[in-house]
């Protein structure tokens, strides 16, 4: 008896392989921190007008533009600026398509330091 071989019987032949594909694309990842050290340390990190902790102090990068930075601690004048992190290539169109797909994460992780200089006693 000879069997034919339907559409639907084929449909699995298609289907692993695409799934297949998603599986591996969806284990990607791009992950992008600052590191926020200070001398003295244990200054207190405002991110964003948004209290981050005490220096020194790992954060992620959520997206690449401006970032409004604030360090202060007792008896040291504040910092207040304004840091700028740019996207690295990879994190380009179109090249972003293809780092989210490939199944190994990628890492980028800017370091900033700041030093506070002691308040000027009257």
């Amino acid at each position: 008896m000879i069997r034919t071989v339907s559409l639907s019987d084929c449909r699995w032949v298609f289907l692993l392989p695409l799934a297949v594909f998603f599986c591996l694309a969806s284990s990607g990842c791009i992950r992008t921190q600052v590191h926020i050290t200070t001398e003295p340390s244990d200054a207190k990190v405002t991110v964003n007008y948004i209290e981050r902790g005490y220096s020194p102090i790992e954060m992620p990068i959520l997206w690449y533009w401006y970032y409004k930075i604030r360090i202060e601690k007792e008896g040291y004048e504040p910092i207040e600026t304004d840091e700028r992190f740019k996207a690295p290539p990879w994190a380009w169109w179109p090249l972003d398509l293809f780092a989210e797909i490939i199944p190994v994460p990628i890492k980028k992780t800017y370091v900033r330091h700041y030093v506070l200089k002691p308040k000027e006693s009257d």
